[in-house]
């Protein structure tokens, strides 16, 4: 599973850093963080070990990807509306693509009554359209793994870095 470094774990990290100050110095009363699995488990592991509150999680599961391509969605893990509704929520993800997921869970966190949605993901394509509120990185069209994504082989997750081909 060949490849080349994208973005190494020490970069990745200042990132984490940077994103959870962010946090640190929001109004987090009442906020609920909902980590999109299972790519995300990584970002978001990192994420709550640099901030300083205890927030409400929630892990949602929605698959779509099977390799490199996109199909219908899967919900096969889902919140409680209680937990959301009348809540600022914050929705977590690993890359966002084409923002297609973003936008599915978004709608749904909205339809169980959600006082506000907003989306953090570690990395963000140039083209993707969706509009996300904080992103670690901005990136280009490569198909990348590592750091919770696999690769379109299945493998990957438990590397470091970041990687493309």
């Amino acid at each position: 599973m060949g490849g080349n470094i994208l973005y190494g774990n020490l970069l990745i990290q200042k990132k984490i850093v940077s994103i959870a100050n962010y946090f640190n110095f929001s109004n987090h009363e009442e906020i609920v963080f909902i980590p999109i699995l299972q790519g995300v488990v990584p970002f978001f592991s990192d994420i709550i070990k640099n901030i300083e509150f205890d927030p409400f999680i929630e892990y949602i599961g929605v698959s779509s990807y099977k390799g490199e391509s996109q199909k219908e969605f899967n919900l096969y893990k889902s919140v409680d509306p209680k937990l959301v509704k009348g809540r600022k929520v914050w929705v977590f993800d690993d890359i966002a693509d084409s923002g297609n997921t973003l936008g599915y869970v978004t709608g749904l966190l909205e339809q169980y009554g959600a006082k506000e949605v907003n989306t953090c993901v570690l990395l963000k394509k140039k083209h993707c359209i969706y509009p996300v509120n904080i992103h670690g990185f901005e990136m280009g069209d490569e198909w990348v793994w590592g750091y919770g994504m696999d690769s379109p082989e299945g493998k990957g997750r438990a590397l470091r870095s970041i990687y493309y081909k």
